[in-house]
């Protein structure tokens, strides 16, 4: 199967395809290769700019709609603008004069997305790369519940086995010798321990394997 051809976008490591202007963005590569659009060093950066002039649409001019939106950023005198807007909305899911708020992770993620999408044909960046942009343009996904993280969890197994292992030893110390039926547990409270045993390890491995996920993808 043959493999898609970078677009110029995809290319210059400007995803919005953001025109060259006096605008001194961060992350802008050294030499500037394109002489109409600009180069950015990676992605993220790219996918940043893109992002703030989202948010300086909202902030600056007000718009706070698809259709608003995207009739500045692809106006119709290069453009087919209709098109485009209805493109974004169908990859959004949001009608194209719904409000939206650019500083709702979200609802800026969201259309990033769409415009990446439409701008290239394709969208060929990870979650991850896509949320450290947002980030780095300011605006933060809301905090997960600290109950549902992948640290967490694994630590509350882990904790939960260890505390039953405990509980196991303690009956076993207890169970008298003389009496031959209470006796006949030993042998299931072994495997128990085992099984519980095996379940404080996996939790552990869920913790490290978290923190070094998180470390690859950048989100340290």
């Amino acid at each position: 199967m043959p493999s898609i051809t970078p677009s110029r976008g995809i290319r210059n490591n400007n995803p919005g395809n953001l025109r060259r202007t006096d605008d001194p963005w961060q992350g802008l590569a050294e030499t500037q290769t394109d002489t109409n659009f600009f180069v950015f060093q990676s992605p993220i950066y790219g996918i940043r700019a893109l992002a703030r002039t989202l948010i300086k649409y909202q902030d600056g001019h007000g718009l706070r709609t698809i259709r608003q939106i995207i009739g500045r950023w692809a106006p119709s005198m290069e453009n087919d603008t209709v098109a485009y807007t209805k493109a974004v909305s169908e990859k959004t899911s949001f009608a194209s004069d719904v409000v939206l708020n650019m500083h709702n992770y979200e609802h800026l993620k969201a259309v990033v997305v769409a415009i990446i999408c439409f701008e290239n044909g394709q969208q060929p960046y990870t979650a991850a790369q896509i949320d450290k942009a947002l980030v780095l343009a300011g605006v933060e996904p809301m905090s997960k519940n600290l109950q549902h993280t992948r640290t967490v969890k694994g630590g509350q197994a882990a904790t939960a086995a260890t505390v039953g292992l405990g509980a196991l030893e303690s009956l076993k110390d207890s169970l008298d010798p003389a009496r031959g039926t209470l006796q006949t547990l030993v042998p299931y409270l072994d495997i128990a321990k085992w099984l519980l045993l095996a379940i404080t390890l996996v939790g552990i491995g869920i913790m490290v394997w978290a923190r070094i996920d998180d470390y690859r993808k950048g989100l340290r």
